[in-house]
């Protein structure tokens, strides 16, 4: 805009006349259609000198209310292939650790948001998660029917308390969406996606 404010468009492929602002973002933004096509999940930060987003939503398309899901420290997020459920990365410098959060796409300001696993990423996973809006329609971490997530590292040091002793090095874990289950080693390894079928 003249101002120098930025905003989020959007516009029919046949009219590009026709766009509309949706919402209003920083000068560090990115954001990942929904599956159905009816919303976008938002990461947004207005201090381009800082490598995550200040601020995570979701913006219908149409008319609606943006619904903030988190005012953390977000480096990456994904939408589950089926919709319903929503995952994002969160950034503790403190402990210098990330933790997985899962939310359903219809809560209110991310309510239902479930903590899943505190960990270290392997520097393999650090990247994608770092350029996660490249790789997010082609290597998510979602399991096809959205009730598990995959990822590497080594886990946090609240998780290695609780449980004893943890094998070193990266390992290969699959989350359960729900957070009814704990994380599941499946073994040694630096990187991990699900097939698409």
């Amino acid at each position: 805009a003249a101002d120098g404010s930025m905003g989020l468009y959007i516009a029919p492929v046949t009219d590009l006349s026709q766009a509309r602002k949706i919402i209003d973002v920083g000068p560090f933004s990115a954001f990942l259609w929904s599956p159905d096509g009816s919303q976008l999940m938002v990461g947004d930060q207005r201090n381009p000198r800082v490598p995550f987003f200040d601020r995570l939503m979701l913006v219908p398309v149409g008319d609606g209310t943006v619904n903030t899901l988190s005012t953390e420290r977000v480096l990456a997020f994904y939408w589950a292939p089926t919709g319903d459920k929503l995952a994002w990365v969160e950034v503790n410098p403190a402990n210098r650790e990330m933790e997985w959060m899962v939310s359903s796409s219809d809560s209110n300001g991310g309510s239902d948001a479930k903590r899943l696993f505190s960990f270290q990423p392997s520097a393999e996973v650090f990247i994608m998660l770092s350029f996660f809006d490249q790789y997010a329609y082609s290597h998510s971490p979602w399991s096809p029917d959205g009730k598990s997530l995959v990822v590497a590292g080594s886990k946090g040091e609240e998780a290695r308390q609780s449980n004893g002793r943890t094998p070193t090095g990266d390992r290969i874990y699959v989350l359960d969406a729900e957070g009814g289950a704990a994380p599941r080693d499946l073994g040694p390894g630096v990187l991990a996606f699900w097939s698409w079928n």
